[in-house]
Parts: structure tokens; sequence; C-alpha cells
């Protein structure tokens, strides 16, 4: 009987401890879209191009392409309000920096986002060039997303091709 609840206690605790220490890898195998995450909890990520979800990496010149998650969960509230910070960095097949933006969500850092909706998705676009690239480029795109607040924070990497 001891046994018993000492076997039940520790599933238990190991459990609340997976639970809180929400650490991870999630790989698309179709897009390459990989997302490391420590603190933070996230539902789905994935691209978006033309209004639709897609797994598709090519790109047209002056096309945006948003890498969106949803259902994250870890931010630090404040007041019902949460302080995410985001930056990319995109990076052509020789190292050149193509887009390098360090803090795209500084205006929000007095005022802070209504935590329903840093939940509900958060998303980072990019542009591809509409010129001074050939077709079959390849650009690496990193991104970071962190709580200004708190510890929590995720990066992820994909690498696109220009059609």
């Amino acid at each position: 009987m001891k046994r018993t609840k000492l076997i039940a206690t520790l599933a238990i605790s190991a459990l609340i401890l997976v639970v809180s220490c929400s650490v991870g890898v999630k790989k698309d195998l179709l897009s390459g879209l990989t997302v490391k995450y420590n603190g933070f909890t996230v539902g789905n990520s994935y691209l978006v191009k033309d209004s639709k979800k897609t797994t598709d990496v090519k790109i047209q010149p002056g096309q945006v392409v948003s890498l969106v998650f949803s259902d994250i969960g870890g931010f630090t509230e404040l007041e019902g309000k949460s302080y995410p910070g985001a930056s990319i960095l995109v990076t052509d097949s020789k190292g050149k920096i193509v887009l390098d933006m360090p803090d795209l969500f500084s205006s929000y850092d007095s005022t802070g986002v209504d935590v329903a909706l840093v939940k509900q998705a958060l998303s980072i676009d990019f542009t591809a060039p509409a010129s001074g690239f050939e077709k079959g480029e390849t650009f690496n795109w990193k991104s970071k997303v962190w709580d200004k607040k708190g510890k929590s924070e995720l990066t992820c990497e994909l690498q696109l091709e220009l059609e």
C-alpha cells in the first residue's frame, strides 16, 4: 500500500514537473520549420502565404510570408497584459543580411498586449525581396519570441527559396 502511494506520488510529481517546465522542439517535416521553446507552450506553428496556411517554402519576389504561433501559453501576466518581444533575422545564401529587426513589438513595451490576443496568435512577417536576387536563391529565416516580463522564449528557423 505504501509502495503504491509512493509510486503514485512520484508519477504525479513527474507530470507536474513536465507540465511546468515547458521545454521542447517541434519540427515540421514538410516545411522544415523548427521551433525550440523554453517556458512557453505552443499549440501550433505554421506558415501563411496569400492568407492560406501552407508548408510550401517557395516564395515569389515581393510576396509576404507570415510565421504564425497559435495558442501560446507561458507569458507573464500583469493586469491582464503580456509583454511579448520578437525578432527576425533573414540572411541570403552567402550570409548577407536581408532583414534584421531585433524587436518587432517594442511599441508595446509600455502598454502591453491583451493576454487573450497574444495567446490566440502571434505572427512575424517577411516580404521577399522584389529585386536583386535570382530564382533559386535561398534565405535563412531566424526568429525569436520572448516574454519581456519573464524568462520564456522560443526560437525558430526556416529556409525559404525564391521562385
